[in-house]
This record gives C-alpha cells, structure tokens and sequence, in this order.
C-alpha cells in the first residue's frame, strides 16, 4: 500500500480564519488604544482647566482683579492684553497663560479660550455683579444672574475656533449652533452641555468642556487676601 505523502502548510480555509482572528484582535487593540487615549485627553483637559481657575483666582488675591484676555497664541503673545487706559483689548481671548505663569493647553494641544466679564478686569466692589451667562443650549441658565466673573474652555477634540500654540486659528465653519456660540468674538453668553456627536440636535454637535469661576468664589479669595474689606 502506498503512504500518501504528509502535507505541511495551511489550508486556505485555515489561513482565512487565522487572519480574521488576526484582525479581530487588532481591531480591538485599536479600540483600547483609542479609548485610553480619549480618557487621557479628556484628564489633561480637566487638569489644565482647574489650573486654570487656581491661577486665576490668585492673580486676583495678589492683584485685586482678574486679568484681561491674551490676543496671540504664540509665545511671546500670552501676556494679558491692556490699552494705555487700563481696559482689556479684547472681551474674548486666550487665558493669559504667560502672566499667569502656566501653560493653558488642553489634552489636544490647543490654547485654553477665557472670557472674563469687565466689571472684575479692574478691581471690584462687593456689589460688582457679573453679566456672564452660562446656559445649557436651551436658554437654561446654569448660574444665576450676576453670579459669573469669567469663563474658561477647551475646544474639545473637534477643536473648532481652538488657537494652537503657533498662534494658527483652526476653522470653525462646520461647528453647530453652539459651539459657534463659544467661538463669537463678543458676546456674554457661553454654553456649557453634554458632549454629543449628534449633528441633529438642536446645537448641533458639542464637545466644549467648560468651566465658569463664581464671584462669591473670587470675592472669598479677595478678602482673605485684603483685597477685598
């Protein structure tokens, strides 16, 4: 009886399956690699943005008010921005990050956004009340009325309106409703709300991430500091 000769190798059957098993471990390797990096992105922002609100607040403890945004992006260009009179060159800007002394970029690598309202950009009183509102996209208001001195926000991943830190400007043409809220050069109003990539919702899709400084927060700071009697 002849011995049929021994065959080494795969199948093309086998090898099919050894490759789909290939790409489904890969694929999810992709997937956790994506997740953890979103999560590590989404802590650095909220990191630099609690930076953020600590560095203010003690500039307003050291200096009696709160600084004026910066107008550039690139270094050099992160001082606060003041006219000869004292007033802020512009209502909207960039956190100061070189007066404050910190770095003020999220986890995508972009500039921190801030808006500080003008009656805490020179020093207060007691009676100063803010005009920022802080709303959920509907016209709910997330803070009462007078209650805001300023506002700081990352651009989120999309990063439309984000400043890099070559002092370059991304697009914001395809933003919605509210991120193009966010991203006006003037105004009072910012929104804060939940991340969605719905382009149907009513603001369109959002992922900003906002944080807001009270002024019975700021004015706590000031007094303990004597700024404030």
């Amino acid at each position: 009886m002849k011995r049929r000769p021994v065959q080494y190798g795969f199948t093309l059957i086998e090898m099919a399956v050894a490759l789909a098993i290939v790409a489904l471990l890969a694929g999810g390797i992709l997937l956790a690699t994506r997740v953890q990096l979103t999560q590590r992105q989404n802590t650095e922002t909220r990191q630099a943005l609690e930076e953020a609100r600590e560095a203010l607040l003690a500039y307003a403890a050291v200096n009696g008010k709160l600084p004026c945004p910066a107008q550039g992006g690139a270094p050099g260009q992160g001082e606060e921005a003041r006219d000869g009179g004292g007033a802020c060159n512009v209502k909207r800007g960039l956190l100061p990050w070189e007066t404050l002394g910190i770095r003020a970029i999220d986890g995508w690598g972009r500039r921190l956004a801030y808006l500080p309202d003008s009656g805490f950009t020179s020093k207060p009183a007691l009676t100063t009340q803010g005009t920022i509102q802080i709303q959920d996209g509907t016209g709910t208001m997330l803070a009462s009325t007078g209650a805001v001195a300023a506002a700081v926000w990352s651009w989120g991943a999309n990063g439309y309106f984000a400043t890099l830190p070559n002092g370059s400007t991304l697009d914001g043409s395809a933003a919605g409703r509210d991120e193009t809220t966010n991203g006006m050069p003037t105004g009072t109003t910012i929104i804060s709300r939940d991340e969605s990539e719905n382009t149907a919702d009513p603001g369109g899709r959002f992922d900003d991430q906002v944080i807001w400084i009270s002024r019975f927060i700021l004015f706590g700071r000031m007094i303990n500091a004597g700024q404030l009697p």
